[in-house]
């Protein structure tokens, strides 16, 4: 796995490539953090994503949760990896309705399903 987190201003870039899996969590818990310690608007993207487990789903969520709660937001910017849709799909992610906390509509798992 391959991240890079880029600041402009107030706004956060986070790409995230190759393997996003278990062995790589801590890495990628690390630069959500960063993330969104840093700036209030992150864009994450994905280029040449080969494989993706629960793990980075769950760290995708928790980001998420975790900018709700801050007044921040956490959005994709680019088109969803196949691998990703897939793996969103098999543990029962992707929906058409947030969570309780998403009262500005903007989970990650309804993009995902592409709602």
């Amino acid at each position: 796995m391959s991240t890079m987190f880029k600041k402009t201003g107030n706004k956060g870039i986070v790409m995230l490539s190759g393997d996003l899996t278990l062995p790589y969590a801590e890495e990628l818990k690390g630069v959500f953090l960063k993330a969104l310690v840093e700036t209030d608007d992150v864009s994450v993207g994905f280029e040449n994503v080969q494989e993706v487990d629960l793990s980075c789903l769950q760290l995708l969520c928790s980001a998420h949760r975790s900018a709700v709660r801050l007044k921040k937001s956490i959005t994709f910017n680019t088109a969803l990896p196949q691998a990703f849709k897939e793996a969103a799909d098999a543990a029962g992610f992707t929906r058409l309705k947030g969570c309780k906390l998403d009262c500005d509509k903007s989970c990650l798992w309804m993009a995902a399903a592409g709602a």
